[in-house]
């Protein structure tokens, strides 16, 4: 009767530990992903934001912001074509002066929003 009864107190422990362990890598997990999504709402917010009140005139000046928020994007995201898409974004912005009369920066960035919109729709 005690061997039974100690089985049985050895066993709801053991069950009582598994689910513990189980439960905190599970919201381990779920509290990651979220601080990821939630990073990269953040970082999209930026970067749009320095997208919408990009200029000719404030180009040079939002360029730099422009980069630090696509680097971080670029860190974030397993995308491979928002991630050619953004490079070849910077790409253009740094070549800008050269072809300013072949590029339409406000046609480049509204595409540019229409992507990102795309890209956190989805997640």
């Amino acid at each position: 009767m005690i061997q039974i009864a100690s089985n049985a107190i050895i066993g709801t422990v053991a069950s009582k530990l598994i689910d513990s362990v189980l439960s905190s890598k599970i919201s381990q997990k779920n509290d990651k992903k979220k601080w990821i999504r939630e990073r990269k709402l953040n970082i999209f917010s930026n970067l749009s934001e320095e997208i919408i009140h990009l200029t000719c005139e404030n180009l040079e000046e939002k360029k730099t912001n422009i980069k630090n928020s696509v680097s971080k994007i670029i860190l974030l995201i397993n995308d491979k074509d928002l991630i050619r898409t953004l490079n070849n974004y910077m790409f253009i912005l740094d070549e800008y002066e050269c072809y300013k009369s072949d590029i339409n920066l406000n046609n480049l960035n509204e595409e540019l929003m229409d992507t990102l919109r795309l890209y956190i729709e989805r997640f």
